[in-house]
């Protein structure tokens, strides 16, 4: 924890460390690892880039792009909301994907619970 904040929060001395609280210490956290998201995705970017001039699928004769949007490549909102999940108990996802993937998890829970107790009812 002590190395981490000197490391990549900024964190100069341990006066500076010592004088964080453990929620301004998450907080810092959740910002550095938003931050390297950023980071990420414009590395995602370049590498879409990159590819989109040559990647393909499909025959010789007929290619077509492996991937026709950024988002196909990289879901940013998604790795956005993976992270702010792990900080924020309450935290709501606002990419379709996390909120699909929500839903399925709850479907599947449901179903479990069904087969439990049509189980226990036999």
């Amino acid at each position: 924890m002590e190395l981490f904040s000197y490391a990549y929060l900024g964190i100069k001395n341990r006066k500076e460390f010592y004088a964080m609280t453990l929620s301004e210490y998450n907080l810092k956290s959740e910002a550095y690892q938003l931050q390297q998201v950023k980071r990420v995705e414009e590395l995602h970017l370049q590498a879409f880039l990159n590819q989109a001039v040559q990647a393909t699928k499909g025959s010789i004769k007929n290619p077509t792009p492996m991937f026709t949007t950024f988002k196909s490549f990289f879901d940013t909102e998604k790795v956005i909301d993976d992270v702010r999940s792990q900080f924020e108990r309450d935290y709501k996802p606002r990419s379709k994907t996390s909120q699909d993937t929500a839903i399925k998890q709850t479907i599947a829970q449901r179903i479990r619970e069904f087969n439990q107790m049509k189980k226990g009812g036999d």
